[in-house]
């Protein structure tokens, strides 16, 4: 029963699953706060969010995630650089 519900919704926008991993989530003061803001910014301008893409929250997402990894262990995290 569920195929007939979604053959009238429309697909979901892939940019919602990665902007909904910031929500809550503290950024440390500096470059990625600073993006976060700016993307934020345009997400929020009209409609068309901005032109805000999936590749540039991709980006902050996995340069949010490797500042946090270097956060957690910095010594493990400089021996494999």
């Amino acid at each position: 029963m569920a195929a007939p519900e979604t053959a009238d919704r429309p697909a979901p926008d892939p940019r919602l699953r990665v902007l909904k991993k910031f929500k809550g989530r503290f950024l440390p003061r500096g470059p990625l706060r600073d993006r976060h803001r700016e993307l934020m910014k345009r997400w929020e301008s009209g409609d068309d969010h901005g032109g805000v893409t999936f590749e540039e929250l991709r980006a902050l997402l996995t340069d949010w995630r490797a500042d946090q990894a270097l956060r957690r262990n910095p010594k493990g995290a400089r021996a494999e650089a």
